[in-house]
């Protein structure tokens, strides 16, 4: 199966969609579409997930790439590759997946 994600950015205003699958040795493939160059190019140099990399955040090379990537500390492109990987990886039910509930940041005053 397959489990996507968007991510809209302010102040960039980039949109990405994140899909991730389950390929023959159980891995986890991540691909993305996005108006942001940076994000294309950190998730093709993700290659195949491990379940260490999804939840072992000091030997995941999703963190660990993200870290020496040149993207801003505030994009929400991790956490969308994360949220992704846990649906496929069933670290999060698709039926909580399919509510449609956006994860979101809010400003307040």
């Amino acid at each position: 199966m397959t489990s996507k994600v968007r991510v809209k950015m302010f102040p960039c205003e980039n949109t990405s969609e994140i899909e991730v699958s389950t390929n023959e040795d159980g891995e986890y493939v991540v691909r993305a579409t996005s108006t942001c160059p940076k994000a294309v190019k950190f998730v093709e140099g993700l290659g195949p997930l491990t379940l260490t990399d999804l939840s072992d955040k000091m030997e995941s090379k999703v963190f660990r790439n993200f870290m020496a990537s040149d993207m801003s500390a505030n994009c929400l492109l991790l956490p969308g590759v994360m949220t992704a990987a846990w649906v496929e990886a069933g670290m999060i039910a698709r039926s909580m997946a399919r509510k449609g509930i956006p994860l979101c940041i809010e400003f307040v005053e």
